[in-house]
């Protein structure tokens, strides 16, 4: 992982690509488990010493067996998994948190990409600019993506959600790192596709048994717990009675601070979806060459 001269070349054929599972086998173990651990676990539930020890157990036990399975490219051909960052506002503590994950998304043709490049690069220096800036944008993403084979299976930027993929579909994902990236940033994008595929567990059969099971009740139209979680934290009155019902005068010392920290999130948010078409668009223009 120290040298970057695959990233570094003008001229890429799709072989060319590593597979996320030779990345992932590529990688210092130790550190490979201490970015997993520091940038994703710690982060959900305090880690004690003998917590941690037990957790290095269990995703070396995950990282096994991932090593083993045998990869098939079908429905990710096309697709590659890239760096993608965002900026988000934490409401609570007026704080903003930056974020940096392996984002699934189309491999795009040079001519698609300098599209959504042209688009990114509208003027967006205040919060309506930006806004309209990425309803554009993120329409681009969208029909880059259906033409792709993943309608129904994208958010709003086109990118496709692989929590309740195979490992064997999402681990022979041509990956690619390319960009000014430090090692330590790289190594968190492949922890971030760590962290999604073992979304269900780290056991390789216990995911399968589960991933199945909500994959059955989505096509059967059951509920969504993750929604119906949504809808309880959204219902539930954070204020008290006068604050539910709209009888407490808000505080505008607080409200006005915020407003003006979402509007510079949704500028550093469009200025990270331009870096990253940009991106792919260079990866675009070194495969046209290849």
């Amino acid at each position: 992982m120290s040298g970057g001269s695959l990233w570094e070349r003008e001229r890429l054929r799709p072989r060319d690509l590593p597979s996320l599972q030779e990345l992932l086998g590529a990688c210092d173990r130790p550190l490979l488990r201490r970015v997993i651990i520091e940038d994703f676990a710690e982060g959900h539930a305090c880690v004690d010493k003998a917590r941690r020890e037990a957790m290095a157990q269990r995703l070396d036990g995950s990282l096994d067996a991932m090593a083993s399975l045998q990869v098939r490219r079908g429905p990710t051909k096309g697709w590659v998994l890239a760096p993608r960052e965002s900026y988000v506002l934490d409401a609570r503590g007026s704080t903003l948190a930056w974020r940096l994950h392996a984002a699934l998304v189309p491999l795009l043709d040079v001519a698609a990409a300098e599209r959504l490049v042209r688009a990114a690069q509208v003027p967006a220096t205040s919060y309506a600019q930006a806004k309209k800036a990425d309803k554009r944008l993120r329409s681009l993403a969208l029909r880059a993506a259906d033409e792709k084979g993943g309608a129904g299976d994208v958010d709003d930027w086109g990118e496709r959600c692989y929590a309740l993929a195979p490992w064997e579909e999402t681990l022979g994902c041509k990956v690619w790192l390319g960009g000014d990236w430090c090692c330590r940033e790289r190594y968190r994008v492949l922890a971030s596709a760590f962290w999604e595929l073992t979304f269900y567990g780290f056991e390789y059969d216990l995911v399968r048994a589960h991933t199945a099971r909500e994959k059955a009740a989505r096509l059967a139209g059951g509920p969504d717990p993750a929604g119906e979680e949504a809808d309880a934290r959204i219902a539930a009155p954070s204020g008290g009675l006068a604050s539910a019902c709209g009888l407490q005068p808000p505080d505008r010392f607080t409200v006005e601070a915020l407003g003006r920290l979402a509007r510079r999130v949704a500028v550093l948010n469009h200025q990270a979806h331009c870096a990253f078409f940009e991106q792919m668009l260079d990866l675009a223009r070194r495969m046209e060459r290849g």
